[in-house]
């Protein structure tokens, strides 16, 4: 679905990086935060990076999984640590972009440096048990009765949150949501019956899709999705022309604050090491994400515009703590 997308500023940012980005030589593991349950898209990205990032960091890379409160326990938990680079946070730049828009926490896009791994978006699919064959099906059964289609995400301000949220707008129904840690168990929840529909992201729907558990019925991108040994997956703008991409980016978080010759070796490593694994090139082209290595300024750059249209449509919706024009987010013209 996308295309391998490398900025070309990395190339100067591996040049860039000082003398001093050098002589950071971790002495101890560093660990990497995931604000979610095991097994969702951000804990298979991330098992992917500690993996590739031990030999050239030269230290082990932990990964823990510390769920609650739609991301905002892990994320809190970053922010509590000491500034020394070796706690490390992981998630999409939509949902740390918008903790202080829903009132979680006091954070924003700004207060971290990002290095970006990989482009995701999510899916609208229901249990395969269930009589709904595409998205006016999935419409109608909202619109009659909404307890009928419980919906499953990992919150309001994820991934799957804001693109149910964008179809409940455009189609003028309203759903109801159950929110689970993570991706992985709203995923599972529509696969039990638990709930009879989700929204979550495609990585980690695609082996439930495969085995037939989940039957999908658009994606939230402008164009179709194609999985391995699946049928083609219609864009939802195919029904609703309006709707924008609700694509995010995952990625890696170091906090404003960190002694600066962490973030610069990191930069420095970063394009090289990512863009020559054959684990991470074969997750997304089995599961439905692209490879997306950016990092730093150029890493914001990108990624303002999805915070953007995440934060707005929060916003619109009525599902916001604090406007974010009081955050300094300004709208997309």
């Amino acid at each position: 679905m996308y295309l391998k997308s490398i900025t070309l500023g990395l190339v100067s940012a591996a040049l860039f990086a000082s003398s001093a980005a050098a002589d950071w030589t971790p002495d101890r593991p560093i660990r990497i935060i995931v604000p979610y349950g095991a097994g969702g898209v951000t804990d298979q990205i991330v098992r992917v990076v500690a993996q590739e990032m031990e030999p050239v960091l030269g230290q082990s890379v932990v990964v823990v999984n510390q769920p609650g409160a739609a991301g905002s326990v892990g994320t809190q938990a970053v922010m509590d640590a000491p500034l020394d680079g070796y706690t490390w946070l992981s998630g999409g730049v939509r949902d740390i972009g918008t903790y202080a828009v829903v009132g979680t926490l006091d954070t924003g896009i700004e207060d971290w440096n990002i290095f970006t791994v990989a482009t995701i978006t999510g899916i609208l699919s229901v249990n395969n048990g269930s009589d709904v064959a595409d998205v006016s099906g999935f419409v109608d059964a909202v619109r009659t009765d909404p307890q009928s289609m419980f919906v499953a995400t990992a919150g309001i301000n994820s991934t799957g949150g804001q693109a149910l949220g964008a179809l409940a707008t455009a189609a003028g129904i309203e759903p109801e949501q159950l929110v689970y840690d993570g991706g992985n168990p709203a995923v599972m929840a529509t696969v039990s019956g638990e709930a009879q529909a989700t929204t979550q992201l495609s990585l980690t729907q695609a082996e439930m899709i495969r085995a037939g558990q989940l039957r999908p019925l658009a994606v939230f991108s402008s164009t179709p999705m194609t999985l391995d040994g699946s049928d083609p997956i219609p864009s939802i703008n195919d029904f609703y022309p309006d709707i924008a991409p609700t694509e995010n980016f995952v990625g890696i978080y170091l906090p404003m604050g960190v002694p600066q010759n962490v973030v610069d070796h990191l930069a420095s490593v970063w394009e090289e090491t990512l863009s020559a694994s054959e684990a991470l090139a074969t997750l997304c082209s089995t599961r439905g994400c692209g490879i997306n290595l950016n990092v730093t300024e150029e890493a914001l750059e990108a990624s303002m515009p999805l915070v953007q249209a995440a934060a707005w449509g929060l916003f619109e919706r009525n599902e916001h703590a604090v406007s974010p024009a009081e955050l300094g987010i300004a709208p997309i013209e």
